[in-house]
């Protein structure tokens, strides 16, 4: 699939909402020869989109398996000059200097994970040049729950989310508390989305990931009815998102 696709072969590699958030995201990533920080990179592919748009990278997970995944992947796509570090954005203060600053950052379907979600969007925010941008999504707290999930998740820090989500009004809440000013507002992933991350879910229960992949594969091109049929239904959205930028 990667060698017929390229990097794109990877926003439909697993998870469907990554599709979603990459839609929303290429809107507001500022391209050519910018510095960026993706905090949370995951598969790497949101990195190697920025890359490949021209900006320095820098990207941070906390598994070293997943970034060394992640990099053999940007090399395939000759994304080659991406910094993929492996670090705890627990203790990302910790990091600041070595690190330096960005002229934007990433930070998708992160901040649920960690306890303290201000602290880590001040430290982001710290990391801005003045006049940088955070690109920001997490749950919606008001999203009906997919699958698997739970309403109310333990509060204990073990890769899973510790809450179930937040409002349009909280984010922009945090960003304010971080000196930042937000410039978009938006929602991500709507009802397609949910009812076929609702099926792979189901399907990978019983049937392993490959073949939940290969089920729910040609149901991803309906992705182009989600806005409409959300607004139809008025279905709550999945993920919640803002751009916000750095005060000068």
């Amino acid at each position: 699939m990667f060698k017929v696709l390229g990097w794109r072969s990877l926003l439909i590699h697993g998870d469907p909402c990554v599709l979603d958030r990459w839609l929303w995201l290429r809107r507001h990533l500022r391209k050519g020869p910018v510095r960026t920080f993706d905090a949370g990179c995951g598969n790497g592919v949101f990195s190697i989109f920025a890359a490949l748009s021209g900006n320095e990278v820098v990207a941070a997970s906390f598994s070293a398996q997943e970034q060394q995944d992640a990099r053999r992947r940007a090399d395939s796509a000759g994304a080659t000059e991406i910094d993929f570090r492996t670090l705890d954005l627990r203790e990302l203060e910790d990091h600041r200097d070595s690190l330096g600053l960005f002229d934007q950052i990433i930070c998708l379907e992160t901040i649920e994970h960690v306890t303290d979600d201000e602290g880590l969007v001040r430290t982001l925010a710290a990391m801005l040049a003045p006049g940088g941008q955070l690109m920001l999504s997490t749950p919606f707290d008001g999203h009906q729950p997919l699958y698997s999930e739970q309403r109310d998740p333990s509060p204990v820090e073990d890769g899973s989310h510790v809450r179930y989500g937040y409002s349009s009004e909280r984010l922009s809440e945090i960003a304010d508390g971080a000196g930042l000013d937000v410039v978009d507002r938006g929602f991500i992933s709507g009802v397609v989305s949910q009812r076929m991350t609702d099926l792979m879910r189901r399907a990978t229960e019983r049937l392993g990931l490959t073949a939940a992949w290969a089920l729910v594969l040609p149901l991803r091109a309906l992705v182009f009815l989600d806005a409409p049929l959300t607004k139809l239904l008025r279905c709550p959205y999945l993920s919640v998102a803002l751009c916000a930028t750095k005060r000068r």
